[in-house]
């Protein structure tokens, strides 16, 4: 009697974890039946079902992960192209290039761009960058024109360009 038991809860959790794994299981990986027939076979069949389903029923994982182009070792090899032709294809496409800046440096001068009068909104009608300005450029200072004569400038100018001497009471990082 207690085998019997024991019996009936190895068949309930076989056939629970058979109709789990069958939920879960991608439909590129079941073979033979389609996956309603399989549930009635496991649920009809407690042992034979569940039994069937792990060892026929479903396939292996390499029939349902399909490979990227660039995983697929078939994909590779596949290829047509040699690395001279590659080679010559990239030169050739240089050299287009290489004609079509030529042609665009040859021509008018390209007018200078202007800022967007505008700049974009978002969503809520904000403003997303602004607009940038060129900043202006800053004049250098024209230097002050003294007289060598001037006994009120001369006393504080100890190289004659308006720089002061160290120790004179100025600052001497200024010096």
């Amino acid at each position: 009697m207690r085998w019997l038991i024991i019996g009936g809860i190895l068949a309930l959790v076989v056939t629970v974890y058979a109709l789990v794994d069958l939920t879960v299981t991608d439909d590129r990986r079941i073979r033979r039946l389609n996956r309603v027939l399989w549930v009635v076979l496991i649920v009809v069949l407690p042992v034979i079902g569940p039994v069937g389903w792990l060892a026929w029923g479903k396939g292996p994982r390499s029939q349902a992960r399909p490979y990227a182009p660039d995983d697929d070792p078939s994909f590779s090899r596949s290829s047509d192209v040699t690395d001279e032709e590659a080679d010559r294809r990239i030169a050739e496409l240089e050299a287009q290039l290489a004609a079509l800046d030529a042609e665009d440096f040859q021509g008018a001068p390209e007018a200078p761009r202007t800022a967007s009068p505008e700049p974009e909104r978002d969503d809520a009608d904000q403003p997303l960058s602004q607009p940038q300005q060129p900043a202006p450029k800053p004049s250098p200072k024209p230097k002050p024109t003294r007289s060598k004569d001037d006994p009120k400038d001369a006393e504080g100018d100890a190289d004659g360009q308006g720089h002061r001497a160290p120790g004179d009471g100025g600052d001497a990082a200024r010096a």
